[in-house]
């Protein structure tokens, strides 16, 4: 029972579902992951229990069918239909016809946290779990997850560049979502918190400090930010630092002490201990991981 209700990585995810991959893809731990459903999900495991991912995943069809069970209703769609699973809802994937073809792009919710802080955006993204798209969007969401492939799929690592693709596709969506589920209030709360977060998580860690910067209580902030973008203040604190470390892992060639103090943290204990839990592997292991990636892609 334990292993069903567990929330499940993109490597936990990839080895029990799709025990065929190979390890390039297997260990891909990016935050933002693309690939075409008729290489990566023709094989399948089925038929499988519900689960539970730590991250969300956009399905968007080109030819064929799918079918995906989405917090226990079933959604098949056909070319110019969209699904979007949210992380931690119940979901598996129920049927796939032969001729299937089209992308799924895994993310991780820190990927708003890069955009955020390479750019100077408030669009909010709404979140429904189906779309029927247009003609134009159809063709227009084709071409951007045709850019989006084979960016991620270069051999040099580009934020700059592929994190703005995604951010684009998520608009394009966003123009489809006609309902508001929370208060113009709580979304400009949810704004100004992140804006904070994003220019003082170096040196300020605590709930405390950004509820008392915004004149709010503690609870009531959380409310706030967990209506608006379902999850805690704490949480999103953390995908900051997360992100950044990420990004120095990837991009400097400095030693984790350095990173960890950096980043703010008293120790590179601490620190690693950080990144351990938020991500499921050290940052050494980390920084191993993706560089073994790079070199993969130059091979």
């Amino acid at each position: 029972m334990k292993e069903v209700a567990s929330i499940l990585s993109s490597y936990d995810y990839k080895k029990r579902y799709l025990p065929y991959l190979d390890l390039a893809i297997l260990s891909n731990t990016n935050s933002l992951q693309i690939y075409k459903i008729e290489e990566y999900l023709t094989g399948i495991v089925k038929p499988v229990s519900p689960y539970r991912t730590a991250f969300s995943f956009i399905i968007f069809i080109t030819q064929g069918e799918f079918e995906q069970l989405i917090s226990f209703q079933h959604y098949r769609i056909a070319p110019g239909e969209c699904l979007h699973v949210k992380q931690g809802l119940w979901t598996a994937t129920q049927y796939l016809s032969d001729d299937v073809k089209g992308f799924i792009i895994f993310y991780e919710s820190d990927i708003f946290t890069q955009y955020l802080l390479m750019h100077d955006k408030k669009e909010e993204i709404k979140y429904m779990p189906y779309y029927k798209l247009e003609y134009y969007d159809t063709q227009a969401l084709t071409a951007s997850m045709l850019l989006l492939y084979g960016e991620l799929g270069l051999h040099v690592i580009r934020p700059s560049v592929y994190v703005p693709i995604f951010y684009s596709i998520l608009s394009r969506l966003n123009c489809y979502t006609v309902n508001y589920t929370f208060s113009s209030r709580d979304l400009e709360i949810a704004y100004r918190f992140k804006e904070l977060v994003i220019d003082s998580h170096i040196r300020e860690k605590s709930v405390s400090y950004y509820a008392d910067s915004l004149c709010l209580s503690e609870n009531y902030l959380n409310r706030c930010i967990k209506t608006v973008l379902g999850r805690s203040a704490k949480q999103l604190i953390n995908e900051v630092n997360v992100a950044y470390a990420k990004l120095l892992l990837i991009n400097t060639t400095r030693d984790i002490a350095a990173i960890a103090f950096e980043l703010g943290y008293p120790s590179p204990s601490y620190f690693s201990k950080f990144f351990r839990k938020e991500m499921g592997v050290s940052p050494n292991e980390y920084r191993r991981i993706e560089r073994a990636n790079i070199i993969h892609r130059w091979e």
